[in-house]
């Protein structure tokens, strides 16, 4: 019996070999989640700017423009997220039963463990809320749910580019507003030079509102937690509000949050402790009743 061999309509060449272990580089980098953020998103910008020069970019770039956007948005999520579950007790507490695979358990350095947590999506409004709520953000400020719109619309077009190419697709179009973009289903993702821009800006302004906002959620809420009585859950360490004491935790905190790279760059570590102080201030004078009180000998 003869076999016939049928031509290929496709001329296939022999499959190349990827050694994924030679594909990653290490990296020394400890600055703060917003300072890499910036970083990040400046350095694809230098790549656009370079690529395009006084044209708008082709729809395959403005593709990859917007999937590195948003890669370092969710870095810098992650990132926050991860560190954040080691310095503070509270998120330490609030991820506790936050479920993580036994394998991927016993393959990561107790000091890294954290950041297996969150290999969680952050690209959607519902995956961010749902992420800042497992911290004890279950109701947001006005500042970022304001801001949420436009960050979940950025979302959407992300997902074109990642699923179909740049093309929009019935689900992305609904989801962006029907009405609005019905007529436009089947067409390519192609943005100018300065909707590109646009982007950038919103996202840079969206991050910087959430770590503004996560911030101070965070470092109000380790006064809140010393400062109740009723409050479940009880630190290892207190306030002293001398900021020579204090500045050793105070700083643990800003080192996370704080923009150092960037312009405006943020306040000293003393002189944003001093606000931080001053905004809490009925706080600290009920604390130090609360201590006085008790530390006075029972009748």
């Amino acid at each position: 019996m003869t076999t016939t061999t049928i031509q290929p309509l496709v001329d296939v060449q022999p499959l190349p070999a990827i050694d994924t272990t030679r594909l990653f580089k290490s990296s020394s980098e400890t600055w703060s989640p917003i300072d890499s953020f910036i970083t990040n998103t400046n350095a694809i910008n230098v790549i656009l700017s370079s690529a395009t020069a006084d044209n708008d970019p082709p729809p395959e770039l403005c593709s990859l423009v917007v999937l590195g956007y948003l890669s370092a948005v969710e870095t810098y999520f992650r990132t926050l997220l991860s560190r954040l579950a080691h310095i503070d007790e509270p998120t330490t507490e609030a991820l506790g039963q936050k479920q993580l695979l036994f394998s991927v358990a016993m393959k990561r350095p107790r000091e890294s463990l954290a950041e297996a947590l969150y290999e969680d999506s952050f690209a959607s409004k519902k995956e961010l809320k749902a992420r800042l709520t497992e911290i004890g953000m279950k109701k947001l400020p006005e500042e970022i749910e304001a801001a949420l719109g436009t960050y979940d619309s950025i979302c959407h077009l992300r997902h074109c580019c990642v699923h179909r190419f740049g093309y929009l697709g019935n689900k992305n179009a609904y989801d962006l507003g029907l009405s609005k973009h019905h007529h436009l289903i089947g067409r390519i993702f192609s943005a100018s030079s300065d909707d590109l821009a646009d982007i950038a800006d919103a996202l840079q302004v969206f991050v910087k509102t959430c770590n503004n906002h996560i911030f101070r959620f965070i470092i109000d809420r380790t006064v809140t937690v010393q400062g109740s009585p009723e409050h479940e859950f009880e630190m290892s360490w207190n306030w002293t509000w001398e900021y020579k004491k204090d500045w050793r935790h105070f700083k643990r905190y800003y080192d996370l949050f704080a923009l150092v790279r960037g312009h405006p760059s943020s306040a000293s570590p003393k002189d944003t402790y001093l606000h931080f102080k001053k905004a809490n201030a009925s706080k600290v004078r009920d604390m130090a009743s609360r201590r006085r009180t008790a530390a006075q000998p029972q009748q």
